[in-house]
């Protein structure tokens, strides 16, 4: 029984001292992207914008894990004629993060990857009309998801306030059209900014 509880409270020491090296931020974020739809050989990039907000966890004084939560224009030119289409997202991206260089760096490199979700809010052209079918149905999927990677840095500013500079790129797995005989995949390539403010450190 000795044993059994010597052992319990070393697990639970172990815990305290990982708890103790974790940190939680959160912060606001904008950002540029182009982006385009994969195997339509009549598309071509089309620039947007990333807006919203994001979470850091760091798990130790190497990893961590970063969320965020962003509203982003998607979509593509068309190489053919005088249009665009404008996709906008709600995206939820979750990343694994691995930070260079020690805790008290104040210029810290980093790179990550990960998967993230996205909910269609419309589609419009370049007039600004939604998208649909001749049908009058949807030509677009309400759900996308895929994977993404990317590199970037944290500058701390004072005290555990960061600048955070992520350039990444994002590659669709799911059809986000509704057409039977084809599927088409978001590509986009951005540059998000942000500055992330703590809210726990034990």
């Amino acid at each position: 029984m000795t044993k059994k509880i010597v052992f319990a409270l070393a697990v639970i020491l172990m815990n305290v001292k990982l708890v103790s090296a974790q940190t939680l931020s959160v912060g606001p974020m904008v950002g540029v992207n182009v982006s385009t739809i994969v195997d339509d050989p009549t598309s071509k990039y089309l620039p947007g914008l990333n807006l919203g907000g994001f979470l850091n966890y760091s798990i130790d004084s190497n990893w961590g894990l970063s969320a965020k939560l962003l509203y982003s224009q998607l979509g593509d030119k068309s190489k053919t004629v005088d249009n665009h289409t404008r996709l906008h997202y709600i995206q939820v991206p979750v990343t694994g993060v691995y930070y260079f260089g020690a805790p008290g760096n104040k210029f810290r490199p980093k790179l990550f990857a990960g998967l993230y979700a996205g909910a269609l809010l419309q589609a419009n052209n370049a007039d600004g009309d939604i998208i649909i079918q001749p049908d009058g149905q949807k030509a677009y999927n309400n759900l996308d998801f895929g994977g993404l990677a990317g590199l970037g840095f944290n500058y701390r500013l004072k005290s555990r306030t960061w600048l955070n500079v992520d350039a990444g790129f994002n590659r669709g797995f799911a059809d986000i059209t509704k057409t039977s005989n084809t599927t088409y995949n978001n590509l986009e390539f951005n540059l998000n900014v942000g500055v992330s403010f703590p809210i726990s450190e034990k």
